[in-house]
């Protein structure tokens, strides 16, 4: 392990492509991890459609959710105005 500190800290033109080459790694790894999330959301909205649509009962946890990203997409909405307002003021 020593002999790797004194070869990264001996050659910088090294450490900066191993710093690269674990950014770019890292970066792959969250994007994994946000497509994973992406397909579980998909799955649970499939889900939640196919409750309605054969007239099952969505779990209270689907409520809770949907209502929670109503308020946040308001809340967002409501933030945003401004910012809206001044790019439509400057034409």
């Amino acid at each position: 392990m020593e002999q790797l500190v004194e070869f990264f800290s001996g050659n910088p033109l090294a450490l900066a492509v191993a710093v690269i080459v674990a950014v770019m790694i890292l970066l792959s790894f969250f994007r994994k991890a946000v497509q994973l999330l992406i397909v579980v959301v998909a799955a649970a909205v499939l889900y939640a459609a196919y409750l309605q649509v054969s007239g099952g009962d969505a779990p209270e946890t689907f409520r809770q959710i949907q209502e929670t990203v109503s308020l946040s997409l308001g809340r967002l909405g409501e933030t945003l105005k401004p910012l809206f307002e001044l790019l439509k003021s400057w034409k």
